[in-house]
């Protein structure tokens, strides 16, 4: 019962208040060791993938010229580790209902603060946050996340956990009355964050899916496009403006950050800059990058230059690695529900990343951490069930 309490709280706290459970982590970790109890260190042996990871990582941060900065988010990688080994080595142990219905409830406490956030005259959004010279928008919601871009993200994977349930009829009444209650709320929501990667990210991930597993997800497809083009038409924001992104000021500074970032690459082609120190080489690089910029809103460019030639290539065969196994499952069960999901979630992060760093950010890393241990979970049980 501690365990799965455990993985609850977990989640409940990375949703609400990511650094405290960051904290949480770090004292399960130490209690276990002071109790003499492997916390994932034979696991992580076992498990080849996430070994020459982290092999590689302290690498990356040994050669890094700001070792205090990268050991610092080498210390929240290790973290992320921790929880994809310990979520997989009890997954089954986890009440899989009871967890997707705290998930729901966790969202929809974020959405009553996000409306809050809405109409309390109080609450002032950063400049930075929207080309106000294009835009017609005084806010954007971000809940408990760290911005708009972030929260629309998660937003996401509310909404394709529930669509992906949705088609099938084989959910218990309290989780469908739930879902019929969380999925408008995460669209209107999600409109609300103005986040146009997460928008495009999300119905990019539903027709990748729904052409090549289940149709019945372009209904969803319908629904949320409609509903996000008639909601900006009827505020007058024109977020969802296509003519508008060539001379939208964000996407200049996107641009930017990606020559630079190349520029870093070449001259760091094998070892990587190390964890966290982009804003470390901007001024160097760039005369028009000229404020702290954390991350260079792509996570391929991102993961090539923190960590070199040989991290991107580990990322590149680990998601390979990743998206052979779910088609090697379709293979056995083209119906199977969580398959799909997994798929979905997977498509929408690599959509996202290609113009925003967000899965790479604290919080969405230590819930994307929750969700690979339940990967590896679930497919351990379907490998072990296949066998007998």
């Amino acid at each position: 019962m501690k365990k799965i309490n455990t993985i609850f709280l977990l989640l409940i706290m990375s949703v609400l208040f990511a650094p405290l459970a960051y904290i949480f982590v770090i004292v399960l970790f130490i209690r276990n060791i002071i109790n003499n109890k492997a916390f994932g260190v034979k696991n992580l042996k076992q498990n080849k993938v996430l070994s020459v990871i982290f092999f590689w990582y302290i690498i990356v941060t040994i050669l890094s010229q700001y070792k205090l900065i990268s050991t610092f988010f080498l210390l929240i990688i290790t973290i992320c580790i921790i929880i994809v080994i310990y979520v997989s080595k009890n997954y089954n142990t986890i009440d899989k209902d009871k967890l997707l219905k705290i998930f729901y409830i966790v969202s929809l406490i974020t959405y009553a603060i996000g409306i809050f956030q809405m109409v309390n005259p109080n609450v002032i959004m950063p400049a930075k946050w929207v080309d106000l010279s294009q835009y017609k928008i005084d806010k954007r919601m971000f809940s408990t996340f760290f911005n708009p871009n972030v929260y629309g993200f998660y937003i996401n994977l509310v909404v394709l956990c529930i669509v992906t349930n949705m088609t099938t009829n084989d959910r218990p009444k309290d989780i469908r009355m739930l879902e019929n209650a969380t999925l408008p709320l995460s669209i209107l929501c999600l409109f609300f964050t103005f986040s146009r990667t997460s928008w495009v990210s999300l119905i990019g991930s539903l027709i990748i899916v729904g052409i090549f597993t289940d149709k019945k997800y372009f209904k969803y497809i319908i629904i949320i496009t409609v509903f996000l083009f008639i909601a900006d038409n009827i505020s007058g924001t024109g977020r969802a403006d296509i003519s508008k992104i060539s001379s939208d000021g964000s996407m200049a500074y996107r641009f930017e950050l990606w020559k630079t970032s190349i520029n870093i690459i070449k001259d760091n082609l094998f070892s990587g800059i190390g964890f966290g120190t982009f804003f470390k080489y901007t001024s160097t690089y760039s005369a028009t990058i000229t404020h702290y910029i954390e991350h260079c809103h792509n996570i391929y460019l991102q993961i090539f230059m923190e960590t070199g030639l040989l991290g991107f290539l580990i990322f590149v065969v680990s998601i390979f690695k990743l998206v052979v196994s779910i088609y090697k499952k379709f293979k056995i069960d083209k119906n199977n529900k969580f398959n799909k999901l997994i798929s979905l979630v997977l498509a929408m992060t690599l959509i996202h990343g290609l113009v925003d760093s967000v899965p790479l950010t604290p919080q969405i890393m230590l819930i994307l951490s929750m969700i690979v241990g339940v990967v590896i979970g679930e497919y351990s049980k379907q490998l072990s069930d296949n066998l007998t």
